[in-house]
C-alpha cells in the first residue's frame, strides 16, 4: 500500500449533517460529487475533500464574486490565510527535523525558499490543482487561471481545509511528501550559502556595478595555503575573505559585504 493510500484511507472526519458513506466511496476514498477533476484530485491525494461544502469555498477563486450572489468568505480567501500559517509551521518543524546542526539563519533562508509562490505553484502543479479551481465566469484570461500568485494561494487554501479536516499532522505529512517528490533538498541547501549570488542578486537588484574580486594575498605552502580575497562594488572596497581555496575566500568576501550592507546573512 503506497504513502498516500496509508496516509488518508483510514479515520474519515464524519459531520452530523453528511449521509452515511457507501461501500463504493469507503472502498474508493471519495467524497459524494459528480464532478470528474474532483473526483481525479482525489484519487491523486487519496484523500476525500469532505465535506463538500468546505472544500468548494477552498477551491474557490475570489473572481466568482463579480458574476454571483458569494460575498468573500465563501471563497478560498479565509483558508489561504489559514494555509498559510499551517504551511510555515510545516516546514519549519520539516527543516528543524532534518538539519539538526544548521542555525536560524540558515532554517529561516531555507524555509523562505520552500514557501515562496513559485515552490508553491509547482507543488500546486504536481497535484494538477488548476483543474478544480473555481473561476468567476469573466475571468477568462488563462495567464490569471494560471498564474503562479494564483496557485500558490490556491494551494495553501487547500491545505487550509485539509487541516480543519484532517489536522496538522496529515497536512505536515503531505507537505513533506511533495516537496520530497518535487523539490531537490540538496540542491536548495547548497543555494542558501552561496554569498556571492546573494552579493550578484543585491547589486542587480540596486542596479549596482558587479561585484569585483582581488586576490589581495596568497600565503603557505602549497598544502596548506591561505587566500585573501577582497570584494568591491561601485569602485568601493566592502570586505575581504580568507579560505583554503580561492573560491572559498571569495564566498567569505561575499558574506563580509553583504554583512556591510546589513543583509542578513
Amino acid at each position: 500500500m503506497g504513502l498516500w493510500s496509508r496516509l488518508f484511507k483510514k479515520d474519515r472526519p464524519s459531520t452530523s449533517t453528511s449521509r452515511p458513506r457507501s461501500t463504493y466511496e469507503q472502498e474508493n476514498n471519495k467524497s459524494e460529487t459528480s464532478n470528474p477533476a474532483w473526483s481525479s484530485l482525489e484519487e491523486r491525494l487519496q484523500i476525500a475533500l469532505v465535506p463538500v461544502s468546505r472544500f468548494e469555498k477552498v477551491l474557490r477563486h475570489r473572481s466568482t464574486k463579480e458574476s454571483s450572489s458569494i460575498e468573500s468568505y465563501e471563497t478560498y480567501e479565509r483558508y489561504e490565510y489559514l494555509g498559510d500559517a499551517v504551511l510555515d509551521l510545516a516546514v519549519a518543524e520539516i527543516l528543524f527535523e532534518r538539519y539538526p546542526h544548521e542555525n536560524e539563519g540558515f532554517l529561516t533562508k531555507f524555509r523562505s525558499k520552500l514557501v515562496k509562490k513559485e515552490t508553491l505553484a509547482t507543488l500546486a502543479k504536481a497535484i494538477q490543482l488548476t483543474d478544480v479551481i473555481q473561476f468567476g465566469d469573466r475571468t477568462t484570461d488563462p495567464t490569471v487561471r494560471e498564474s503562479k500568485s494564483v496557485l500558490a494561494d490556491l494551494f495553501e487554501s487547500l491545505l487550509g481545509g485539509l487541516f480543519l479536516t484532517y489536522g496538522y499532522d496529515r497536512v505536515k505529512i503531505l507537505v513533506e511528501t511533495l516537496l520530497d517528490e518535487e523539490i531537490h533538498f540538496d540542491e536548495v541547501s547548497t543555494k542558501i550559502d552561496n554569498y556571492k549570488s546573494m552579493l550578484l542578486e543585491l547589486c542587480q537588484a540596486k542596479k549596482w556595478e558587479q561585484p569585483v574580486y582581488e586576490l589581495v594575498s596568497e600565503q603557505g605552502p602549497g598544502h596548506k595555503k591561505v587566500f585573501t580575497v577582497s570584494v568591491s562594488v561601485n569602485q568601493e572596497r566592502l570586505g575581504e575573505g580568507k579560505g583554503s581555496r580561492l573560491k572559498q575566500a571569495e564566498q567569505h568576501a561575499a558574506k563580509v559585504a553583504l554583512q556591510h550592507l546589513n543583509q542578513s546573512v
